[in-house]
């Protein structure tokens, strides 16, 4: 694997698991302990990791369907991954995608939410993951970082422009990469 490709596969995984951010920001209030930061910031991460792990055994089990297509499979998830992205970016802009959390039902939920995309792109696994195995631990570490990152800035209509910009970057990163990944041999 060369330089650029490694370079690329992370960008890909921080694009991928940039939805955490979306999620995560304001969840704890000045009055939660510290550890509550670190409780959310691990269910994020553990949440990513384990859409990851689902995904990827479900696109195993679906694998000697698309042997002949899994290039362009793989591009057009990554296109659905972007475009959904690229909406919850408008949803969170327009102040759509706002989270109430009152319980550990609730996070748990919230965290399964920002892991869709993650399950989403695992579906391909077997035909595209970069970093092989540590591909999962990459995902719960990023994962972990968004949220970590995040979670106690004070949700201001200036954060949801700039998180919601997060979100829109990430999305046209990822086109860029899915464009890559089909016409080059970077990835």
């Amino acid at each position: 694997m060369s330089t650029t490709s490694i370079i690329i596969n992370i960008l890909f995984i921080i694009c991928l698991t940039s939805s955490v951010a979306t999620r995560s920001v304001g969840l704890v209030t000045a009055d939660d302990k510290p550890s509550q930061k670190w409780k959310i910031s691990l269910m994020f991460a553990l949440s990513q990791g384990l859409a990851a792990g689902i995904g990827y055994t479900l696109g195993k089990l679906f694998t000697h369907l698309i042997e002949y297509i899994a290039d362009y499979m793989v591009f057009a998830m990554m296109l659905v991954v972007a475009v959904k992205m690229f909406v919850d970016s408008m949803k969170v802009l327009k102040g759509k995608m706002l989270y109430t959390v009152t319980s550990e039902k609730d996070l748990f939920l919230l965290s399964i939410m920002a892991a869709m995309n993650t399950l989403l792109m695992s579906l391909m696994g077997p035909s595209f993951m970069p970093f092989g195995f540590w591909f999962f631990l990459f995902v719960i570490v990023a994962g972990f970082l968004w949220s970590f990152f995040t979670v106690r800035v004070d949700f201001k209509p200036g954060v949801i422009k700039k998180v919601s910009f997060i979100e829109f970057s990430a999305s046209v990163f990822m086109v860029v990469i899915a464009i890559l990944y089909l016409f080059t041999d970077l990835m």
